[in-house]
């Protein structure tokens, strides 16, 4: 077990009785092939009104019918053009996957998904437009596939995909972050992810990109990995692939003013790297090497809270984890890849209903004041009503500095002293038997002494 510390929710391992693995999320399927020695990416998509799943490995793709979780359907495997590959990548467009990899003599391979579930019907297979492509993302608005990384891309391609299965260039052209890891597109905006840090273009003359955005420093700057951009295109999201990082939660409402809100991160495990990271109805998904599943509330993005969490790898060992996160499904199933577990299905009902997404303020827990100095007074939310309460302080490194164990007989508030502390980022976190809160607090100024 390895969890420990995260922004804006705390969760203590080894020795400590508070430690799990799991915080409101429930795992619905698992499968892991004993002879496959390593997974990366997943993906999932409707047909025909059933929900499909896939999970990439060295040698290929293989495919899941998961409609009915408890009855999961394991229905193939398509090989790879080249075995081998660390990094496969895929999205799916007008009943079509696309399916790339970076590594070795690979190709761009399309299936046609209107034979699912009866057959996998492999109908390209050719590098003719490319051998390899690190990632790929298609805009469907645009029916446009853009693809990064591999051979023969000086930054960033994008093709027609007005014919589907017949892929034209468009442009191939060099962005100012160099090398593109990454991106994600809506509408010819792309948020462009690589080295050099966060950069947005506008596409609509897609011969003729422009550079309308950009963000190269920030809070615990790392490797631009990739992102995710909310429903109403004014809060973008996204990691850095280096250990013990923050993702960063942005105002992107004005290109010209890219703005960090909030940063966070799991905590527990300084091996820990954020990876992949999806958003959908106010809550960022994302997966993390190490640490598995997290889910964060960032409907208030300035202050976002975990409600949810699963270690997918409770194993202590470096370079595993979770390596992708998809949870747009209908039926509101999440997936993950583990890249030696395999693949995993959950149902995060209990993690994305334990907030009032009116915001309410009677679910929440109220701290003031904040940032404080020498007490802060604590109102409980309404879920938590009788019966004992653990009261704990954690700092930055994961320890508690100070613990108490209360007896609450309806009473909504307590005080406590806070003059000990020095100045400072710390969790208060609160546990009874009808749930757990943490919020994360500051405190002020120098130690005084009263």
């Amino acid at each position: 077990m390895k969890k420990a510390l995260i922004i804006l929710m705390v969760f203590i391992v080894c020795n400590v009785v508070l430690a799990q693995d799991s915080l409101k999320v429930k795992l619905l399927y698992h499968w892991d092939d004993s002879t496959v020695y390593m997974y990366n990416e997943v993906w999932g998509f409707v047909q025909n009104n059933r929900e499909y799943a896939v999970i990439g490995a060295l040698e290929g793709t293989y495919f899941f019918d998961i409609t009915n979780p408890a009855n999961v359907a394991e229905l193939g495997f398509v090989p790879g053009k080249e075995g081998g590959c660390v990094h496969r990548d895929y999205h799916d467009f007008n009943g079509y996957l696309y399916m790339v990899a970076d590594e070795g003599a690979s190709s761009l391979q399309i299936i046609d998904l209107d034979y699912l579930p009866d057959s996998l019907a492999l109908v390209y297979d050719s590098d003719s437009l490319f051998t390899r492509s690190h990632n790929i993302f298609i805009d469907s608005s645009t029916a446009r596939l853009y693809t990064c990384g591999g051979d023969q891309n000086n930054g960033l391609r994008v093709f027609s995909l007005a014919n589907p299965l017949n892929p034209l260039e468009l442009v191939n052209f060099a962005a100012a972050a160099g090398y593109v890891h990454d991106v994600y597109v809506r509408d010819d905006t792309a948020y462009v992810h690589g080295g050099g840090g966060f950069f947005i273009y506008d596409l609509t003359d897609v011969v003729n990109p422009q550079l309308v955005g950009s963000l190269t420093s920030y809070p615990t700057k790392g490797y631009n990995h990739s992102g995710w951009l909310s429903l109403d295109e004014m809060i973008y999201c996204f990691a850095d692939e280096n250990t013990n990082t923050d993702i960063k939660i942005c105002d992107v409402s004005d290109f010209g003013n890219i703005t960090v809100l909030d940063t966070v991160n799991s905590g527990g495990d300084t091996n820990a790297i954020p990876h992949n990271l999806i958003i959908k109805n106010g809550f960022l998904y994302a997966s993390y090497y190490q640490d598995g599943l997290w889910i964060y509330d960032i409907s208030d993005p300035a202050n976002t809270s975990v409600v949810g969490y699963y270690d997918t790898h409770p194993a202590i060992a470096t370079g595993y984890g979770a390596w992708g996160v998809y949870p747009l499904l209908p039926s509101g199933v999440v997936l993950v890849s583990d890249m030696a577990n395999g693949l995993f299905v959950f149902d995060v009902t209990d993690a994305i209903t334990a907030v009032d997404p009116t915001g309410s303020e009677k679910d929440l827990m109220r701290v003031h004041p904040n940032p404080f100095t020498s007490q802060i007074y604590v109102e409980l939310p309404h879920f938590i009503t009788e019966g004992k309460i653990e009261v704990s302080l954690i700092d930055l490194q994961g320890r508690i500095v100070t613990h108490r164990l209360i007896t609450n007989n309806g009473q909504k508030k307590f005080d406590l002293d806070t003059r000990f502390l020095t100045p400072g980022i710390y969790f208060l976190k609160v546990a009874s038997d009808e749930g757990t809160h943490v919020q994360k607090i500051t405190k002020a100024g120098r130690i005084t002494h009263e």
